[in-house]
């Protein structure tokens, strides 16, 4: 079995990709759909504005007409994505991106792309959720996830957070890791999330930011992977880390990004990984 894993798009999908993506048996897809280029730089004055006590949003720089402008592109450009996948005629599981529009987190534009896999003939959505393939069982846990590193006094510091908000965001963290650990009871052979496991593939590397060299990963990803021990973690989010560790005997797999031009290629023979080739 050939397996594409690929994700963090942000709106482009680079032809050589699109070549690879009609000659497998199996997409695998960890989301960021959404997220076009326009956001950075807007995304980056608010971060650094946050490092310096300052409370600024994307809507605040920008003005309401145009953020409304910015929201609707960038939803679409998502939504073009979303469909070429379709195109390629092959079985595709998808999660979602923390930049995607989905239903539990940051939807004020009041579309989703749930709706739209729906109508699709060969994505999956497993966001949160489970799979099945010849034979194969998958978990997915995309989206949003709160960083281990948000609940360190570094974390608190650059988030800005009194106790009462980071109280919230640990209860949410709790329950998050609640939900996984009981898709994982499912023993499944393949995990597909968008954030990478805490300390695998999950250093920050960009550089002028407070939390750069840190460890972004998430910590119960790492205990679901260790009791369970599925085949393959596939993980995106993190661009500037394409490559494979191993967490026990679990081989987890970062394609990097493929607004990039970044993949990976996976072999399986008998439920073992027999290779891994990744695209750059």
């Amino acid at each position: 079995m050939r397996i594409l894993a690929i994700g963090d798009f942000h709106g482009k999908f680079p032809e050589k990709l699109k070549k690879v993506a009609r000659k497998v048996d199996l997409i695998l897809s960890t989301g960021d759909y959404a997220g076009i280029d326009e956001w950075r730089p807007l995304l980056k004055k608010v971060h650094k504005a946050g490092e310096k006590g300052k409370e600024i949003s994307v809507e605040e720089l920008l003005g309401e007409e145009r953020y409304e402008k910015f929201l609707k592109k960038d939803f679409e450009e998502g939504k073009k994505i979303i469909k070429k996948l379709n195109k390629f005629k092959v079985k595709i599981f998808s999660v979602f991106g923390n930049g995607d529009w989905y239903k539990v987190f940051f939807n004020d534009y009041g579309k989703c792309y749930e709706n739209i896999i729906k109508r699709l003939k060969y994505i999956e959505d497993i966001n949160r959720g489970k799979g099945k393939f010849k034979g194969l069982k998958l978990v997915g846990f995309g989206g949003y996830v709160d960083n281990d590193i948000y609940f360190t006094r570094n974390g608190r510091k650059v988030i800005g957070e009194n106790i009462k908000d980071n109280r919230k965001r640990r209860k949410r963290y709790l329950q998050e890791k609640k939900r996984f650990l009981k898709l994982m009871k499912n023993k499944p052979d393949i995990i597909l999330t968008h954030y990478t496991p805490y300390r695998c593939l999950d250093k920050m590397k960009a550089k002028g930011f407070a939390l750069t060299g840190s460890n972004m990963g998430i910590g119960f990803f790492n205990k679901g992977i260790k009791k369970y021990s599925p085949l393959l973690a596939i993980c995106g989010h993190m661009h500037e880390n394409q490559g494979k560790c191993k967490i026990g005997k679990t081989i987890v797999i970062n394609p990097g990004a493929a607004c990039e031009g970044k993949a990976a290629l996976i072999k399986l023979e008998k439920n073992k990984v027999k290779n891994v080739k990744f695209l750059r």
